[in-house]
């Protein structure tokens, strides 16, 4: 796991800028595709995909080091290292669950009852959450009210 964490962040690198020179050409003057108000709302969409992107890939990297950190082993490392979060911020935990959409480690206690720990901070999974469904809304937007191509020979006639 520990060598995805580098894959993954070339990879969430390369998306943002992506949509952010995206967003920058839709936004720039000369773009015939967007006209009016539908140029704003396709510019904010992908702004909005860019940080979909950094937020849920920082997320997704935090998660991938509490998996590497508990993959680790070593010495006093049962059944976690000392500083896994479900050591390191309970008592008594057993097992642990990484659950990437959500973006939340889940520690399974003793008696079989499951915390989730604060890994991941609340301000990026919140981040994530509200760019994922701006970027929906408005590409929704811009989808739905984009103008139709040109009538086919068999509508014109």
């Amino acid at each position: 796991m520990i060598f995805l964490i580098p894959v993954a962040f070339l990879a969430a690198i390369v998306l943002v800028m992506f949509f952010l020179l995206r967003s920058l050409k839709v936004a720039l003057p000369g773009n015939r595709r967007w006209v009016g108000w539908r140029r704003v709302v396709v510019a904010a969409a992908f702004a909005c995909a860019a940080t979909t992107t950094a937020s849920y890939s920082l997320g997704a990297i935090n998660l991938m080091s509490t998996v590497a950190v508990a993959q680790d082993g070593g010495a006093d490392s049962a059944p976690f290292p000392y500083n896994h979060p479900c050591r390191a911020q309970l008592k008594g935990a057993v097992g642990y669950d990484v659950q990437f959409l959500t973006l939340r480690t889940v520690c399974v206690m003793e008696d079989g009852e499951r915390k989730a720990v604060d890994d991941v901070p609340q301000g990026v999974r919140v981040t994530a959450a509200a760019s994922v469904a701006c970027t929906t809304v408005l590409a929704g937007i811009a989808l739905a009210t984009r103008p139709h191509a040109r009538a086919s020979v068999s509508e014109r006639r």
